[in-house]
């Protein structure tokens, strides 16, 4: 569980002047298929029921339900819930499960994938507004059944106003940080932070370390901050190929990322070679909002966004070769890394700002409430 919460029937609270309703879920820990299914449907079912109990004491009268995945089950719960209030529901995919585990080759199609295949295809005709993180999502929702023009694509962005303060309060102790975890004074760091699982294609960075540690006095260092399945291997490759350019460290508070970002000399952004071509990581966000350069490395709509932004180098999924190329031309540039760096700033001040988001959401909303309890409406 995490920290300052505890397993209740119901549970309340409130955070930042917003009313929370907390729901019990069947919490086992552990990775297995069967695991996380019980947790999705304990939640859909208990978040279904929380909503019954109120709705029944009067103390929950909704304009409009969102339901927010993936999971998918949570959808289902969130539909019902404006049948029951009948109000407009709005779908939000970030993510487009089942068909994203199944391309990842976590999950097997089969029944149970069908199933929830079918389940979706009703959330998406039955709601007012869907709502998705990219262009390529849109595309892909529209083919599995959503409406035309219900699918509104508000993409990832950064709190700007917030990402800047917190990089200014805790910049000393993002050094102090980085000195305890072993990261050598004077060296130029190249920052990865996020998950280290598969599809994020970590060893194509370390092979890209090993690259540059071959060359005579380099001055970058490589941090990777965070945690997933293959931290234990990532750590064992280092050890075992005597990376000296690399510190693996453990993860990080969320208030902490903005400074450890303000800190670094550049910053990568790595997805391995994959099917789908419409994912794009949000780490990507707060990368150019530091103003530092950022490498991608990566295929499909994310290198389509890095290039429109200008906010650095570009290679394809699995080309260490082109990374080292942009770390090459990265280096022996530091105008052109700098101007890159601002072009990133630009680009989420101008597209990626949540203040911004926030409002485009909020007339959606508005729109969809307007429409009362027409096709849309559940």
């Amino acid at each position: 569980m995490y920290e300052g919460h505890k397993q209740h029937l119901w549970a309340e609270e409130w955070v930042r002047g917003v009313r929370v309703l907390r729901t019990p879920i069947l919490a086992m820990g552990g990775h297995t298929p069967l695991r996380k299914a019980m947790l999705y449907a304990t939640f859909a079912t208990s978040s279904l029921l929380q909503g019954l109990a109120q709705a029944l004491a009067g103390r929950l009268r909704p304009d409009v339900v969102i339901g927010t995945t993936p999971p998918p089950t949570v959808a289902y719960a969130s539909l019902l819930l404006a049948q029951l209030f009948n109000v407009p529901h709005v779908l939000d995919i970030r993510d487009i499960w089942p068909e994203a585990v199944v391309l990842s080759g976590r999950v097997q199609p089969g029944l149970a994938v069908r199933t929830l295949e079918a389940l979706n295809a009703v959330a998406l005709q039955r709601s007012a507004a869907v709502t998705t993180v990219s262009q390529g999502k849109q595309a892909r929702l529209l083919e599995l059944g959503a409406r035309p023009g219900s699918v509104h694509v508000l993409p990832n962005g950064v709190d700007l106003a917030y990402f800047d303060h917190e990089a200014r309060e805790n910049a000393q102790a993002a050094v102090q940080w980085l000195r305890s975890v072993g990261v050598p004074e004077g060296k130029r760091l190249v920052l990865y932070t996020g998950v280290f699982n598969p599809p994020q294609g970590l060893d194509g960075l370390l092979d890209a370390a090993k690259g540059r540690q071959a060359l005579p006095q380099d001055d970058l260092h490589f941090v990777l901050v965070g945690d997933g399945s293959l931290r234990g291997h990532l750590q064992r490759r280092v050890t075992a190929e005597a990376l000296t350019n690399v510190t693996i460290a453990g993860p990080v508070p969320r208030t902490q990322v903005a400074s450890l970002v303000g800190a670094a000399w550049a910053t990568v952004v790595i997805l391995r070679p994959r099917k789908d071509s419409h994912t794009v990581p949000s780490k990507l966000y707060e990368a150019m909002a530091s103003g530092r350069p950022v490498l991608v490395s990566a295929d499909g709509e994310v290198t389509a966004i890095a290039a429109a932004a200008g906010c650095g180098p570009v290679s394809a999924a699995g080309d260490v070769a082109g990374l080292l190329a942009g770390l090459t031309a990265l280096a022996a540039d530091p105008q052109a890394a700098e101007a890159m760096g601002q072009s990133g700033r630009r680009y989420v001040e101008q597209y990626n700002d949540r203040a911004v988001l926030a409002g485009r959401y909020l007339q959606l909303l508005q729109d969809a409430l307007a429409a009362g309890s027409g096709r849309g409406a559940v």
